[in-house]
C-alpha cells in the first residue's frame, strides 16, 4: 500500500541555467479516519463544479531529515477547501485548515496553520485537493505541502452517482 519515501532533497530545475534546491522537511503517511471521510458537497460528479470538500486526516510515520521538524512524528489535519473539481480532476483549489502535531512521546509539539492552494490535481482522486498548498504560520511556517491519496472505498459510480465521500490512504511531504 504505502512505500517508504527517502527524505532526500528534491532538485527543481529553473529556466537557463539556475538550479532550486528544495529540502523535504517531513515526510507522513496520511488516511482518513473510519469516522471522518473527505466529503464533497455538492458531490463531484463527471462535469467540474465548484464543490467544497473537507476531512480529518491522520499523519503517521513521520520522518524528518531537518532539524526544524525532527521532533514530530505524527499529526491531526482538518482541512476544508472549494476548488472546481470532477472525477477526473479538479483545479483552482483554495481554503484552509489546521494541523496540530505530535512528538514520540504522544504529547503536542506544535500547530500549522494551512493554506490549501492547487492550481491543478490530474487524476481520479479529488481528494488530493485537501493535500497540497502552504503552511501559513505555526510549525514548519512557509513550507510547501504536497501529497497523493488512493481511495480505499469505492469511487467508480463517479460518473454515473457521484462521489459524496471518500476513503484513502497516501503520503504528504513538506518541503522548504
Amino acid at each position: 500500500m504505502l512505500v517508504p519515501v527517502a527524505t532526500a532533497a528534491v532538485l527543481t530545475t529553473a529556466p537557463a541555467s539556475a538550479a532550486t534546491v528544495q529540502q523535504t522537511l517531513l515526510t507522513c503517511q496520511v488516511a482518513t479516519t473510519p469516522d471522518r471521510p473527505i466529503t464533497f458537497n455538492p458531490p463531484v460528479r463527471l462535469l467540474p463544479r465548484t464543490v467544497t470538500a473537507q476531512a480529518g486526516i491522520v499523519l503517521t510515520g513521520c520522518v524528518s531529515s531537518a532539524s526544524s521538524a525532527a521532533h514530530l512524528r505524527s499529526g491531526t489535519m482538518t482541512v476544508h477547501s472549494t476548488g472546481r473539481a470532477s472525477c477526473a480532476g479538479v483545479r483552482d483549489v483554495h481554503g484552509k485548515g489546521t494541523i496540530t502535531w505530535y512528538g514520540a512521546d504522544g504529547r503536542q509539539a506544535g500547530v500549522s496553520t494551512v493554506r490549501p492552494s492547487v492550481e491543478k490535481v490530474a487524476g481520479y482522486n479529488p481528494g488530493d485537493m485537501l493535500l497540497g498548498g502552504r503552511i501559513s504560520k505555526g510549525t514548519l511556517a512557509g513550507a510547501r505541502l504536497t501529497g497523493t491519496a488512493t481511495p480505499t472505498s469505492n469511487v467508480n459510480s463517479c460518473a454515473t452517482k457521484g462521489l459524496g465521500t471518500v476513503h484513502g490512504v497516501g503520503r504528504i511531504t513538506f518541503t522548504a
